[in-house]
Parts: structure tokens; sequence; C-alpha cells
């Protein structure tokens, strides 16, 4: 009803159009977004990464119904170091913002977090990392 379709165009399975989902997008606007539903908490218990869950999610899903392959590009992530994330990340700590760690990986605290920041400065919240928002929160 929301014109959200699977890649091949094979319809959602009917226990699926039901659960709550949501969209998932790890690489922000430059890449493939993906209607996660909340057993992605229970894969990330084990292994906290948004790629992690979705990998093995995708796998379990492969297996039991045959699902194809991603389609889609993932593209520049805003042409960023980890160096820069780290240092973009210290500097929302300086501001308050609970990033987990400054480890230079733009995981969904950082991008929360991000988000939170772009929002409160004016800004169009898209809760990823790019040179301009490193820039302003020098």
């Amino acid at each position: 009803a929301m014109g959200i379709s699977r890649v091949g165009g094979k319809p959602f399975p009917a226990r699926e159009l039901k659960a709550e989902g949501f969209l998932l997008m790890p690489a922000g606007r430059s890449g493939p977004a993906f209607v996660a539903t909340p057993n992605v908490y229970v894969l990330k218990q084990y292994n906290t990464s948004d790629l992690y869950a979705l990998f093995i999610g995708h796998g379990a899903d492969r297996i039991a119904h045959g699902d194809a392959n991603f389609a889609g590009g993932w593209g520049a992530v805003g042409g960023l170091h980890r160096s820069d994330i780290a240092a973009l990340q210290r500097a929302l700590e300086a501001k308050g913002y609970d990033v987990g760690s400054a480890d230079g990986l733009p995981g969904f605290k950082t991008r929360r977090s991000i988000g939170t920041w772009q929002a409160k400065n004016g800004r169009a919240a898209t809760c990823f990392p790019d040179a301009g928002l490193v820039a302003a929160l020098k």
C-alpha cells in the first residue's frame, strides 16, 4: 500500500505484510534500502553490525525461500576515511551526543546522533556522515 516492492517483484508473504517492519539503509542515501523486521535485533545481540544482521538474515531467507541476491550498488559513502568518522564521533561526543564509541565506524548510535544534530541545526536529517558535516562540527 505504501509502494514498497521486493527487488524481484515477488509479492511479500502474507505473514510479513502484517508484521512490523522498518527501513534499514546502512549506506545512507548512497546505497540500497532494506525492509527489516524486529528479528534484526535478535541477530544484533550476537554482533551489533547492521551489515552482519542483514547478511545473516538474507542468507537465512535464501535458504528458506530461495530469495535472490541483493540488487543495486552501494555507491560512495561520503568519501570519508575511518579517521574522518572517528573525528566526527569525537566532535559529537564533545557536544554531549552518545555515539557509542569513537571507533571510526558509523553505527546506529553515531547515525542517530548525526540525525539529531542535523535536525537541531536546521539541516536535512540524513543520519549519515559526509564531508560537509565533518567540516561543520570541527
